[in-house]
């Protein structure tokens, strides 16, 4: 397997763990000429949310008190960098792929991506790394996800 094949291979695989995870796909290989944000996904909004908003209403029409407190309506985008490796499963690090100069291209693609798609400036979004280990010898897959791991620098 190639490493292109390798590469499309771990997103397919990062996307249904989203997907079983409670997140939507937004969009799969954003491109522009600047460089490529992997996974673009948002949580889903689920029957809880919607018993939530209902709750919301009677509270805001004051039929009950103290609902708000229990209502939390995640917004937040997330960008996912899908790195996809062959290996045993004992050394397994991801994350230490993605170096400084990854790190700063993915905020500015994060960035230009919230302004192409008319988000506001300070809209909540979060960059996380899912790492794929395949192992060579059963072609069994380990998935790994950490969450928001590029912050501010």
């Amino acid at each position: 397997m190639g490493t292109k094949e390798t590469g499309d291979f771990g997103e397919r695989i990062a996307c249904e763990y989203l997907v079983r995870k409670g997140f939507k796909i937004l969009e799969r290989n954003y491109r522009i000429s600047f460089g490529e944000i992997d996974i673009i996904a948002k949580k889903k909004f689920t029957l809880l949310d919607k018993v939530l908003k209902i709750l919301i209403f009677a509270f805001r029409q004051k039929l009950f008190n103290r609902v708000k407190p229990f209502y939390r309506n995640d917004k937040t985008i997330h960008f996912i960098e899908v790195k996809t490796i062959f290996g045993s499963m004992g050394n397994f690090f991801p994350e230490e792929r993605v170096d400084f100069k990854k790190r700063r291209k993915l905020r500015q693609l994060c960035e230009i991506w919230l302004q192409k798609h008319k988000f506001p400036q300070q809209f909540p979004y979060e960059i996380d790394i899912i790492g794929i280990l395949i192992n060579r010898e059963t072609k069994k897959t380990r998935v790994h996800y950490f969450q928001n791991v590029v912050g501010e620098e």
